[in-house]
């Protein structure tokens, strides 16, 4: 069976507010093989850590470099960029070369954005956050394969991000096959929904609750 890596979505976000040093640090002393983190640029152009689009901007934020030095050594770093500015990704692309970071994956659901990632940092695993709504009550198997397939080539990704439920075992061996690297989210801390994820050869899973890293 499959052992996905568990990556805390936002951090320990259990006991901490999401986002945090606190909730990062939790994670990875609680046993995450990484963490996931969300940034945007702020008014000085730095890359900082907070979820939403609409972010208070009088409000001081953990930056993306203090997470670098301070957790890089630690795991698994999955940063999704919520940014619309390229600028952003030069920003990270200049931090991945200062701090010589290798166990990283940039990932976005702004699907145009993403083939800037490859474009500035070539080298850069990159994952498409691909939206259940864009597969339609009418697709065939072999019609969702297609579009699964169709996004990822046009993304230029390497791993791809599905809901759970969409996954098939014909879905994931002609990925695996195809070279890309599978990726799911796990809300709760729920054993038959990781060991469904485990059967089904995903990589690696975000995780809501750090109840799950005692499963």
């Amino acid at each position: 069976m499959n052992t996905a890596l568990l990556i805390a979505h936002r951090g320990n976000t259990k006991n901490f507010p999401e986002n945090t040093f606190e909730a990062f640090k939790s994670a990875f002393d609680l046993g995450a093989d990484g963490i996931e983190c969300d940034v945007h640029l702020d008014d000085k152009q730095n890359v900082i850590i907070v979820h939403n689009y609409t972010f208070d901007r009088t409000q001081t934020y953990l930056t993306l470099e203090e997470l670098i030095k301070t957790f890089s050594h630690r795991g698994r770093l999955e940063i999704e960029i919520k940014s619309f500015d390229p600028v952003c990704i030069e920003k990270i692309s200049n931090l991945i070369t200062q701090y010589n970071l290798s166990d990283y994956n940039l990932t976005s659901s702004i699907l145009p954005l993403l083939p800037n990632i490859k474009a500035i940092i070539p080298t850069a695993t990159t994952g498409m956050i691909f939206r259940s709504n864009l597969l339609e009550d009418w697709m065939t198997p072999d019609v969702v394969l297609l579009f699964l397939k169709g996004y990822l080539s046009l993304t230029k990704c390497n791993i791809l991000h599905l809901d759970q439920d969409k996954y098939t075992p014909e879905i994931v061996e002609e990925l695996h096959n195809q070279g890309y690297k599978l990726h799911s989210h796990l809300k709760t801390a729920d054993k038959s929904l990781l060991n469904q994820a485990r059967e089904l050869g995903i990589d690696e899973c975000t995780f809501d609750d750090v109840e799950i890293l005692k499963l």
